[in-house]
């Protein structure tokens, strides 16, 4: 398993939260997500090599949000 963080920001609200989790819930390949409002983040787990970052990044981008590419520190 792999975990990542992804920055969000545009996730703003209780919704967005939701509906960034839904989304990479919905990438084959991730089991678990955690989304924090506090830091705009999304932690995501997903077996080793699939799906790829840029492949997270993609799907949150077609949602509208728009910074899901940069890692957080």
């Amino acid at each position: 398993m792999v975990t990542e963080k992804l920055c969000v920001e545009d996730m703003q609200c209780v919704g967005c939260a939701g509906r960034v989790r839904t989304v990479l819930m919905n990438i084959r390949g991730v089991v678990k997500v955690i989304t924090s409002l506090d830091d705009h983040s999304a932690e995501v787990t997903f077996a080793e090599k699939t799906p790829s970052s840029p492949a997270l990044a993609s799907a949150l981008k077609n949602e509208g949000f728009l910074s899901p590419n940069q890692k957080c520190c």
